[in-house]
């Protein structure tokens, strides 16, 4: 996971945004009252004491509200500012496989909120950008396999007290116990081991960093099959050109002859974030940091990388 700066999104929103979210309210509130007024219509026909009109014109209003945000998702409209800040990469697990039609995950999700059977969802961010986050399909959809499960869906765990903020009124200072890539030290709470697996790097298992973490790759996925795989050949790639490169300098080749030089890049490709055509890059510079100590030339390409 990699830090993604909010304040360079923000200087990427496009003219006009604040007036399309005062209109994208304007529309919600327009459709929850005329479904309020649909039921208050009904109410001498249907013959509902005065208790039943006000259910059922809260539920009418829940049911128009959560239409009408969904009508207008705008929030797919950031889609591309959201996925340059990381590259096209899952802002959770640094895929570039983002095989979804809308990638952008609600990090406090809108509609409802799992571990909190009562919580409406926090609709009221939903056309805020800053709850937004650039996701894959398999960190932010339920996923079941036959050993893991995963996605992110609409938990949203806490460590409590405080509890969940359940209106846009409420103050509460929620500890999530998701990690989130806009929280620069959150990105620090995952390590990985040698098979590509996803682990907390917090060693103390009864700390809150520990748990964060370890709550976060399972709602995230990020030890799906594939995905372990997949990090496990970038780390072979990366002892494999750590082993070619000690091999041509033994032989007497300069650092910079045309073989060292290109293995380097390639390394520095794999660890470098910017890099659009490399991916689980913090995985890769995790495998990598294991060889700085015995290779001066490897910690100086983590340094200047």
């Amino acid at each position: 996971m990699h830090f993604i700066d909010q304040d360079e999104i923000e200087a990427d929103l496009p003219a006009g945004w604040n007036e399309k979210v005062q209109a994208s309210w304007e529309y919600v509130r327009n459709k929850i009252n005329q479904a309020e007024q649909a039921i208050r219509d009904q109410s001498e026909e249907k013959g509902w004491t005065p208790e039943q009109l006000e259910d059922e014109v809260y539920k009418a209003k829940i049911k128009a509200r959560k239409a009408a945000i969904e009508s207008k998702s705008i929030w797919s409209d950031l889609r591309e500012i959201l996925s340059e800040q990381s590259k096209g990469k899952c802002w959770y697990c640094e895929t570039n496989e983002v095989r979804s039609d809308n990638p952008v995950d609600h990090f406090r999700p809108k509609n409802s909120v799992s571990e909190c059977t009562d919580h409406p969802g926090y609709w009221w961010l939903a056309f805020d950008w800053t709850n937004y986050r650039f996701s894959c399909t398999f960190c932010n959809s339920r996923r079941v396999e036959v050993k893991t499960s995963g996605g992110k869906q609409d938990h949203f765990p806490l460590f409590v007290p405080p509890y969940w903020n359940k209106c846009e009124d409420d103050k509460n200072n929620e500890r999530p116990m998701l990690l989130d890539p806009a929280e620069e030290s959150d990105c620090r709470l995952i390590t990985f081991n040698d098979n590509g697996e996803a682990r907390p790097a917090a060693s103390e298992r009864s700390s809150e960093e520990f748990k964060k973490a370890e709550k976060s790759i399972v709602l995230y996925h990020l030890n799906h099959k594939p995905t372990t795989r997949a990090r496990k050949i970038v780390f072979q790639k990366i002892r494999e050109l750590i082993s070619n490169t000690n091999e041509l300098l033994e032989q007497g080749l300069d650092e910079n002859s045309r073989s060292i030089k290109f293995n380097r890049k390639e390394l520095i490709k794999l660890i470098r974030y910017e890099c659009k055509s490399t991916r689980f890059n913090s995985a890769a510079r995790v495998c990598l940091m294991k060889f700085k100590d015995d290779n001066a030339w490897v910690k100086d390409i983590l340094e200047r990388a």
